[in-house]
Protein backbone atom coordinates (compact mmCIF):
# COMPACT_ATOMS: atom_id res chain seq x y z
CA UNK A 1 0.00 0.00 0.00
CA UNK A 2 2.52 2.43 1.16
CA UNK A 3 4.42 1.85 -2.68
CA UNK A 4 1.42 2.41 -4.36
CA UNK A 5 0.94 5.73 -2.54
CA UNK A 6 4.63 6.74 -3.42
CA UNK A 7 4.25 5.95 -7.17
CA UNK A 8 1.16 7.47 -7.56
CA UNK A 9 2.92 11.03 -5.61
CA UNK A 10 5.72 10.63 -7.95
CA UNK A 11 3.22 10.11 -11.10
CA UNK A 12 0.98 13.11 -10.08
CA UNK A 13 4.29 15.35 -9.47
CA UNK A 14 5.69 14.28 -12.81
CA UNK A 15 2.38 15.12 -14.57
CA UNK A 16 2.37 18.72 -12.84
CA UNK A 17 6.00 19.59 -14.16
CA UNK A 18 4.59 18.26 -17.74
CA UNK A 19 1.66 19.67 -18.05
CA UNK A 20 2.09 23.06 -16.15
CA UNK A 21 4.95 24.40 -18.39
CA UNK A 22 4.39 27.99 -16.57
CA UNK A 23 5.22 26.98 -13.52
CA UNK A 24 8.37 25.01 -14.33
CA UNK A 25 9.55 28.41 -16.50
CA UNK A 26 7.76 31.22 -14.47
CA UNK A 27 8.87 32.70 -11.03
CA UNK A 28 7.05 32.69 -7.92
CA UNK A 29 6.58 36.09 -8.74
CA UNK A 30 4.87 36.30 -11.75
CA UNK A 31 2.24 32.84 -10.36
CA UNK A 32 1.06 34.75 -8.08
CA UNK A 33 0.44 38.15 -10.34
CA UNK A 34 -3.16 37.53 -11.39
CA UNK A 35 -3.79 40.71 -13.19
CA UNK A 36 -1.08 39.93 -15.86
CA UNK A 37 -1.66 39.11 -19.05
CA UNK A 38 -3.77 40.04 -22.02
CA UNK A 39 -7.28 42.22 -21.79
CA UNK A 40 -9.60 42.46 -24.64
CA UNK A 41 -11.29 45.58 -25.36
CA UNK A 42 -15.33 44.25 -24.66
CA UNK A 43 -17.13 48.31 -24.82
CA UNK A 44 -15.50 51.50 -26.18
CA UNK A 45 -17.84 54.58 -25.58
CA UNK A 46 -17.75 58.23 -26.41
CA UNK A 47 -20.10 59.58 -24.12
CA UNK A 48 -23.34 57.41 -26.10
CA UNK A 49 -21.22 56.59 -29.15
CA UNK A 50 -20.21 52.82 -29.34
CA UNK A 51 -17.09 52.89 -31.35
CA UNK A 52 -16.48 49.55 -30.65
CA UNK A 53 -17.46 48.58 -34.14
CA UNK A 54 -14.59 50.25 -36.01
CA UNK A 55 -11.92 48.57 -34.67
CA UNK A 56 -10.90 44.56 -35.31
CA UNK A 57 -9.46 44.45 -32.40
CA UNK A 58 -8.29 46.27 -29.44
CA UNK A 59 -6.00 44.31 -26.45
CA UNK A 60 -4.18 45.65 -23.48
CA UNK A 61 -1.29 43.39 -21.89
CA UNK A 62 0.01 43.68 -18.90
CA UNK A 63 3.64 42.20 -18.92
CA UNK A 64 5.43 40.93 -15.70
CA UNK A 65 8.23 43.81 -16.66
CA UNK A 66 6.20 46.08 -15.42
CA UNK A 67 5.68 47.32 -19.10
CA UNK A 68 2.12 47.83 -20.85
CA UNK A 69 1.17 47.20 -24.52
CA UNK A 70 -1.85 48.71 -26.39
CA UNK A 71 -2.28 47.17 -29.46
CA UNK A 72 -5.16 48.11 -31.80
CA UNK A 73 -6.44 47.81 -35.45
CA UNK A 74 -9.42 50.28 -37.64
CA UNK A 75 -11.23 48.33 -39.91
CA UNK A 76 -9.37 48.19 -43.32
CA UNK A 77 -6.54 49.90 -41.23
CA UNK A 78 -2.74 48.83 -40.15
CA UNK A 79 -2.05 47.30 -36.51
CA UNK A 80 -0.44 50.12 -34.08
CA UNK A 81 0.74 50.08 -31.02
CA UNK A 82 1.55 51.92 -28.06
CA UNK A 83 3.48 51.44 -25.12
CA UNK A 84 4.31 52.57 -21.60
CA UNK A 85 4.72 51.50 -17.89
CA UNK A 86 2.29 50.53 -15.41
CA UNK A 87 1.81 49.82 -11.66
CA UNK A 88 -0.58 47.96 -10.01
CA UNK A 89 -2.31 48.64 -6.79
CA UNK A 90 -3.41 45.58 -4.49
CA UNK A 91 -4.73 47.18 -1.62
CA UNK A 92 -6.89 49.50 -3.99
CA UNK A 93 -7.32 47.21 -6.80
CA UNK A 94 -6.23 49.32 -9.51
CA UNK A 95 -3.56 50.00 -12.37
CA UNK A 96 -1.89 53.41 -13.28
CA UNK A 97 -0.91 53.21 -16.97
CA UNK A 98 2.11 56.05 -17.37
CA UNK A 99 2.94 57.02 -20.90
CA UNK A 100 3.56 59.90 -22.99
CA UNK A 101 7.35 61.74 -23.16
CA UNK A 102 8.71 61.93 -19.76
CA UNK A 103 6.41 59.81 -18.39
CA UNK A 104 4.33 62.42 -17.82
CA UNK A 105 0.45 61.10 -18.36
CA UNK A 106 -0.21 58.95 -15.20
CA UNK A 107 -3.95 57.90 -14.83
CA UNK A 108 -5.72 55.36 -12.70
CA UNK A 109 -8.06 52.66 -13.27
CA UNK A 110 -9.51 50.14 -11.50
CA UNK A 111 -8.98 46.16 -12.18
CA UNK A 112 -11.75 44.34 -10.00
CA UNK A 113 -12.31 40.73 -10.96
CA UNK A 114 -10.63 40.19 -14.52
CA UNK A 115 -12.40 43.50 -16.05
CA UNK A 116 -10.44 46.91 -16.42
CA UNK A 117 -12.51 49.92 -16.90
CA UNK A 118 -10.63 53.04 -18.17
CA UNK A 119 -12.62 56.15 -18.00
CA UNK A 120 -10.93 59.20 -19.28
CA UNK A 121 -12.71 62.82 -20.00
CA UNK A 122 -12.72 64.18 -23.39
CA UNK A 123 -13.34 67.06 -24.45
CA UNK A 124 -17.27 67.40 -22.59
CA UNK A 125 -17.74 63.78 -23.38
CA UNK A 126 -16.52 60.67 -20.93
CA UNK A 127 -14.83 58.33 -22.98
CA UNK A 128 -15.33 54.34 -21.43
CA UNK A 129 -13.54 51.17 -22.51
CA UNK A 130 -13.71 48.26 -20.48
CA UNK A 131 -10.96 45.39 -20.61
CA UNK A 132 -11.51 41.92 -19.93
CA UNK A 133 -9.24 39.95 -19.43
CA UNK A 134 -8.60 36.75 -21.86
Amino acid sequence: MRKTILKSSALVGVMSLLLLPNFRFGSLKEITKPYLGVYECVEAKLGEKDYLGYFEEICLELKSDGSFTLCYCEKNGEKKKETGKYKYDPKKKTVTLIGGAGDFIKREFPLSAGVLTVTVRVGDKILNLQFEQK
